[in-house]
């Protein structure tokens, strides 16, 4: 699958930096890096046509560079399915508060973010280790950490239920950590009584981050999501329990840059997706540097993350949890379907876009989707980053199906094999050798116990 990626990165001139347009792919010897200008005055929020006019400057601030052009117009008249644009901002370009989600072809042509053709998202290098294969064994688990003091997370959380309820029995789990005592109690009757087989547990937000850290470890999730405040400081704020209905709120449950990054860190093999449905989590930090979106993926263990760029609605929050689990679900029902047991990429990118479209959608009330798109900047604002390696995803079947007695024991067995062959991959070559000759024997025993030759797990763990 071909792409286009483009960096702006930050060139020193005269001592001071100068961000740069530089083509990473496609690769291209002869391409020499443009200078990027964009005005930073705000827009203006009467412009029945803001989203259009940001976009179509971001082009032109783009094409600059000769090269890039050429490469955006090629992927513009492409007939393939999919040829993904990515951005990759480095933080010390001053680009990251640049609204790229907005980006459009010239001539009245599409918004990239809303098309799965392009799906336009932000990729990011990390040092940590590559995961050469995740693997599903249903159901989804998604810890929901729902503390937003002053806005009640009961819309969020219906959200979050009904997309569960709508996959089907076993196909989506909930853990969700709640600091509003009511709404706590409520959804604690209903496990209680077997009326919220989708919930998998109910819990008060800690005040302590090493216990939260343990609640989320210890249901083992696939999805971290947070429905809480946030700043650009990269800081979150969960409430406690005895802050609702305070004279003088505490500061609640603070978590900064790197105690979110431990969360994700805790996790085996990091979290698929990290949902900041908070205000400013995508935002440039106060040090106009990078934000907390980017730094749980260059710095966490998270392949892909979603944040806003700015304050937000609750309705907009609202709209993004339902388009966006809605589509992930639903892709993962058409895979737990084909039950082929088959590794194939899971594309972040072209997921956001549906749930972007559905949020556009849900906007639109009392006006029309192309109003919405070109003059309501609300759906512009999350905004996706990604690990530069793709997500591979092999299911390996759902949870109670019909088979043999011993099938979550074998599963387990090649898990470990999977794991096993993940850490030999990352070892250098002239190191380790006492391990892979241990390794090799592990592997030997699980072969042994599953009845096959041992070469017959090399490529499906």
């Amino acid at each position: 699958m071909s792409r286009v990626v483009f960096q702006i990165t930050a060139v020193n001139s005269d001592d001071h930096l100068v961000p740069h347009v530089h083509l990473v792919e496609p690769i291209d010897d002869t391409a020499v890096d443009e200078r990027f200008t964009w005005s930073s005055v705000a827009p203006n929020a009467a412009d029945a046509e803001i989203n259009a006019h940001l976009g179509e400057e971001l082009y032109r601030s783009l094409a600059v560079h000769k090269e890039l052009g050429t490469s955006l117009t090629v992927a513009m008249r492409s007939t393939d399915a999919r040829v993904p644009v990515y951005a990759d901002i480095l933080p010390l370009s001053g680009a990251e508060g640049v609204p790229w989600e907005a980006l459009r072809f010239p001539g009245e042509g599409p918004f990239l973010a809303l098309e799965s053709k392009y799906a336009l998202a932000r990729v990011v290098r990390t040092a940590e280790p590559r995961v050469p294969l995740y693997q599903l064994e249903p159901p989804l688990r998604v810890v929901a950490l729902l503390s937003c003091l002053g806005l009640t997370a009961a819309g969020e959380l219906s959200e979050l239920r009904r997309v569960a309820r709508d996959a089907g029995p076993g196909r989506v789990s909930l853990l969700v950590v709640l600091s509003e005592a009511d709404l706590a109690e409520r959804l604690q009757a209903e496990v209680d009584a077997g009326t919220a087989p989708e919930v998998a547990g109910v819990r008060l937000v800690p005040p302590d981050f090493h216990e939260l850290r343990g609640v989320v470890q210890g249901f083992r999730p696939h999805v971290l999501h947070l429905f809480c405040h946030g700043s650009t400081d990269g800081t979150v704020r969960l409430a406690l329990k005895n802050d609702w209905g305070a004279e003088s709120p505490g500061i609640g449950l603070a978590l900064e840059k790197e105690q979110l990054a431990q969360l994700t860190r805790a996790n085996d093999g990091g979290f698929w997706l990290v949902v900041l449905n908070c205000c400013e989590g995508a935002a440039a930090g106060d040090d106009g540097l990078t934000s907390l979106a980017r730094e749980l993926v260059s710095k966490g263990r998270s392949h892909a993350v979603i944040g806003m760029r700015e304050p937000i609605r609750g309705e907009l929050a609202r709209l993004l949890t339902g388009g966006l689990y809605g589509a992930l679900v639903d892709e993962l029902s058409r895979r737990i379907a084909a039950a082929d047991d088959q590794p194939r990429p899971l594309d972040w990118a072209a997921l956001t876009v549906l749930a972007r479209n559905r949020v556009v959608d849900g906007l639109a009330e009392g006006t029309t989707a192309a109003r919405v798109r070109d003059g309501l900047r609300e759906w512009t604002l999350p905004a996706l980053y990604l690990r530069w390696d793709e997500f591979q995803l092999q299911v390996v079947g759902p949870a109670g199906d019909a088979a043999a007695p011993d099938s979550a024991a074998a599963r387990a067995s090649r898990l470990e094999v999977a794991a096993l062959q993940f850490v030999l991959a990352s070892l250098p070559p002239d190191q380790g050798e006492k391990f892979r000759a241990e390794a090799a024997a592990r592997v030997g025993e699980i072969a042994a116990q599953l009845g096959v030759a041992p070469a017959a797990l090399g490529d499906t763990p």
